[in-house]
């Protein structure tokens, strides 16, 4: 009558943990996006890094393979030179007061090389004396640096030319390209000739558009074009090859001589427009630990990724690599939308579902508390027929055991109280195995060897300390069973009078372990190899078996990480199964 009279407080309190529910669900939806935001952001970032790195070590492979092409092309155009200075002084004077520079323009065009210049000794210094550039005439290079001024001393002292840089070969010596002295806003290749023959040095060289064409379609700069067109897919925007000692003192060569050289260029690679103001101590820092360094940062409204890695190279390098870091702020932006939605979604369908639940099972609750009333009574009431017929069965046995006794026929009374023991060790040992499916298996087989004539014996320790959560009873009999029922057929099949099969059971190590043993005809070899084959039987004597039963024992042993062997001789046949629990 009261809920009748007063509904509305029990709807006032079902509102009380629908609010609760909803609160929880709005900090899981919150919870979910937060970390699925630094998740994937942060997976994405290790994506992104990962490629740069690729590109890194691609450029390192490149740079070192471009490198040794350079070289060789250096080399040919060096070699060429030799050729162009000998073939010069076969046609000038050997001395080089009687040279004309209107001469050395004549013959550079037709050895078709830029310009020739002739250098000799004046006191403590080399300069160029006669040339087909005036500005080459009364050249100075007693200040040069590197190797130069040395290896011009070793060739008119008619030594072999021992430098570390350049190209030597006899009376010959070519020097790396570099910047013009004379001319800084042309590259050059010199080479430099004197056999003794004559009083001067023969220099011939040409502006570098050989090499600088090479580089251009095949080196270096052409793998970095490459990597950062537009149309390719996760391309990095920008790449640059810093050169540190120029790079992080701020051009200090431009500052002395006006312009900085070839060799000491800020950028030896790629192009360097997408700058920060955090680059410098990115590479300091890359060069003083020897790990990448790397940042975000925004340039002219946009984001991106900034990762500054070593070269492995025999001269200090670092590569810059610049990445546009929108379209993974973009992507993780749309998917953090769409999972909101999609949580959203399903809290609500959820929330919904269990209102109306609810509402279902309030309504039925009477109906529910009435059956359940109904079957409890039918229990009691076949607890009562199972406690009747006990206790039929009781005086049935004492009754027969109190006539025995009156009639002294104690030899009857021994075997009838023996029979009776062995019902009751029997149904104890059944018991004892503690698994329900196991239990029911070994007691049908008990009923199956009465019938077929086969004795049956089983000894299974109790197995209440394994843990079989993971082990289904329904796979546990099925492999039991189709061993019991392979074994039950051998012996059948055989012509001995004592048919014998055997259970053993037992936990041990954490495996539980079941040995089923059988005296019918031992199984050769070479059936052995394909027992738990599906479709393989030897049973020919009807067309009711299958070949499956072994391959389920296998498979199920299998999906259980577990191991099955056959040991077969003239007195037993063995099956040892043991399953990891």
């Amino acid at each position: 009558m009261l809920r009748r009279l007063f509904p509305s407080r029990p709807e006032r309190r079902r509102w009380k943990p629908s609010l609760s529910m909803l609160l929880i669900s709005l900090i899981i939806v919150l919870l979910t996006n937060s970390v699925f935001y630094y998740y994937t952001k942060n997976r994405m970032t290790r994506e992104l890094e990962e490629r740069l790195q690729l590109i890194s070590d691609v450029l390192t492979v490149s740079i070192e393979h471009a490198r040794a092409g350079e070289k060789h092309v250096e080399d040919l155009i060096g070699l060429n030179l030799r050729s162009v200075s000998i073939a010069a002084q076969s046609q000038l004077p050997a001395d080089i007061e009687q040279v004309s520079n209107e001469e050395l323009q004549t013959l550079s065009r037709q050895l078709m090389v830029d310009h020739i210049t002739l250098m000799k000794r004046q006191g403590d210094d080399i300069v160029g004396y006669r040339s087909s550039d005036p500005k080459e005439i009364g050249m100075s290079t007693k200040d040069w640096r590197g190797d130069w001024f040395k290896a011009f001393n070793q060739l008119l002292d008619r030594k072999e030319t021992q430098v570390p840089s350049g190209q030597a070969l006899p009376n010959y010596w070519s020097g790396p390209i570099n910047t013009s002295m004379t001319n800084p806003s042309s590259v050059d290749k010199w080479g430099y000739y004197h056999d003794g023959s004559t009083n001067y040095i023969t220099d011939p060289f040409v502006h570098d558009t050989h090499l600088r064409s090479y580089q251009r379609d095949t080196g270096v700069d052409a793998f970095i074009r490459e990597m950062t067109r537009e149309d390719r897919l996760n391309a990095a925007s920008e790449i640059t090859v810093y050169n540190p000692p120029t790079f992080l003192k701020e051009q200090e060569q431009y500052r002395k001589d006006g312009f900085t050289w070839f060799s000491d260029r800020e950028i030896l690679f790629g192009s360097y427009t997408l700058k920060d103001s955090r680059d410098a101590s990115s590479v300091r820092e890359v060069m003083r630990t020897g790990q990448k360094q790397e940042f975000t940062t925004v340039l002219d409204g946009h984001t991106y990724l900034k990762m500054f890695i070593p070269l492995g190279l025999e001269y200090p390098a670092v590569i810059g690599l610049t990445a546009d870091y929108e379209p993974i702020l973009d992507w993780v932006r749309e998917q953090q939308t769409q999972l909101t939605l999609l949580i959203g979604s399903t809290i609500f369908i959820g929330l919904l579902t269990l209102f109306l639940s609810a509402r279902v099972m309030s309504r039925s609750r009477e109906r529910t508390a009435e059956s359940v009333q109904e079957v409890y009574t039918d229990k009691i009431d076949d607890l009562f027929r199972s406690m009747k017929e006990q206790r039929h069965d009781f005086n049935n046995h004492v009754a027969a055991l109190s006539a025995l006794v009156q009639l002294k026929q104690y030899e009857e009374l021994t075997r009838y109280t023996e029979q009776l023991t062995e019902e009751t060790h029997a149904l104890n040992d059944i018991i004892q195995i503690n698994v329900p499916a196991l239990c029911a298996i070994v007691q049908a087989k008990l009923i199956e060897s009465a019938q077929r004539k086969i004795r049956f014996t089983h000894d299974v320790e109790n197995l209440s300390g394994a843990n079989l959560g993971a082990l289904k009873a329904t796979d546990l009999v099925k492999v039991v069973s189709n061993l019991l029922d392979n074994a039950f057929d051998a012996v059948s099949a055989s012509p001995r009078s004592d048919k014998h099969v055997r259970l053993t059971g037992r936990l041990a190590d954490g495996r539980l372990q079941f040995v089923v043993a059988n005296n019918g005809e031992p199984i050769p070899m070479a059936v052995r190899e394909r027992l738990f084959e599906a479709g393989f039987t030897t049973k020919t004597e009807s067309g009711d078996h299958e070949g499956l039963g072994l391959s389920i024992v296998q498979s199920i042993l299998s999906r259980y990480k577990g191991q099955i062997e056959v040991h077969s001789s003239e007195a037993e046949t063995r099956f040892v199964l043991s399953i990891p629990v």
